[in-house]
């Protein structure tokens, strides 16, 4: 008896997993745009991405935003493409877009050098961008 209840238990969570598994790819399958992975280092990241036709979106440009920490390393590095990153866990959101498409990457480390990619989403910013000097935002 107890074997038939494990084995009815068993293939209903079989079957549960099989309606689910059929969807969509999650936003972040194993690789994303121009081929970037989760836990990549965002300076191969970023050069996969331009390389395809991403461009960074220019971010703060006109609203007096000043950048601080992790922030203002990346935009001595002219990374303007960064809109901000968390005090307390060092992660960085930077936006990206290419054909009117938007992209959002998140990042984590303390130091350009040390930041990979955690995840990335069909995602724009919040409010308008300033175009760059291709037209893109």
């Amino acid at each position: 008896m107890k074997a038939s209840i494990l084995a009815h238990l068993v293939l209903y969570f079989a079957g549960i997993s099989a309606v689910f598994a059929g969807g969509a790819p999650p936003a972040n399958a194993e690789r994303g745009p121009a081929g970037i992975a989760v836990g990549e280092h965002l300076l191969v990241a970023r050069s996969r991405l331009i390389e395809q036709g991403w461009q960074p979106t220019r971010m703060h440009a006109t609203d007096g935003y000043e950048y601080s920490g992790v922030e203002r390393q990346l935009a001595a590095r002219e990374f303007f493409e960064v809109d901000v990153c968390s005090f307390d866990s060092a992660r960085c959101i930077l936006f990206y877009a290419r054909h009117g498409a938007c992209l959002r990457v998140d990042t984590l480390g303390e130091q350009l050098d040390d930041m990979t990619v955690t995840r990335w989403t069909d995602e724009c910013p919040d409010g308008p961008a300033e175009p760059n000097q291709d037209g893109v935002g």
